[in-house]
C-alpha cells in the first residue's frame, strides 16, 4: 500500500469511494458535489493524500492546514474503502496528513458524526480529545462531535 499526494487521475476514483461509504449518504454528498471536493483539492483548495493497493484507490483523506479559526489543521474527509477498512489504511492517512498540519502548527481540528462510535474511538486513540457538540451543523438533525489533537497552542504573532 502507498500513501501519496492526490492527482487530477485519481478524482473520480476518490469520488466514487466517497459515494460507496455509508456514512457519507446521510451528508447527501452527490456525485457531482463529491467530483467537486478533489478537484478543488487540486486546486489549492485544500490537501489530499490517497491511499493506493494494486493500482486502486482505496482511501483518502482531506485536509487544510490552517482551516480552523485560521490558525490550525483541520481534517475535512476521511473514507477508506469498506473492503479495506480494519486493515490499518485509516492510521496511515491520518499519519501522513498530521504530519503535515503538524509542520504547519500545533493544532489538529476534526468533526465526527456523534452516532459514529467506531469513528470516534478511532481518533481518541490517536489522542484526540473531545471538546463538545455542535447540533445541526452540516445537516438537521445531525449533530457533530468537535475534536481536538494538540502539540501545544498556537504561538504568538505567528500567522
Amino acid at each position: 500500500m502507498t500513501i501519496r499526494p492526490l492527482v487530477e487521475g485519481d478524482v473520480d476514483a476518490c469520488a466514487a469511494l466517497m459515494q460507496r461509504i455509508p456514512l457519507w449518504a446521510q451528508y447527501r454528498i452527490t456525485p457531482e458535489a463529491a467530483r467537486r471536493v478533489f478537484t478543488g483539492a487540486l486546486g489549492g483548495l485544500s490537501h489530499v493524500q490517497v491511499a493506493e493497493e494494486d493500482g486502486s484507490v482505496i482511501g483518502f483523506v482531506e485536509y487544510l492546514l490552517r482551516g480552523t479559526f485560521g490558525h490550525s489543521g483541520y481534517v475535512w474527509a476521511l473514507g477508506v474503502a469498506p473492503e479495506a477498512q480494519g486493515r490499518g489504511v485509516g492510521t496511515l492517512l491520518m499519519d501522513a496528513a498530521e504530519d503535515e498540519i503538524f509542520r504547519a502548527g500545533p493544532n489538529v481540528f476534526l468533526l465526527v458524526t456523534a452516532t459514529n462510535t467506531r469513528a470516534q474511538r478511532f481518533y481518541e486513540r490517536r489522542g484526540y480529545r473531545r471538546i463538545g457538540e455542535i447540533a445541526d451543523y452540516i445537516q438537521p438533525g445531525i449533530t457533530e462531535v468537535l475534536y481536538r489533537k494538540t502539540l501545544g497552542p498556537i504561538q504568538p504573532g505567528r500567522p
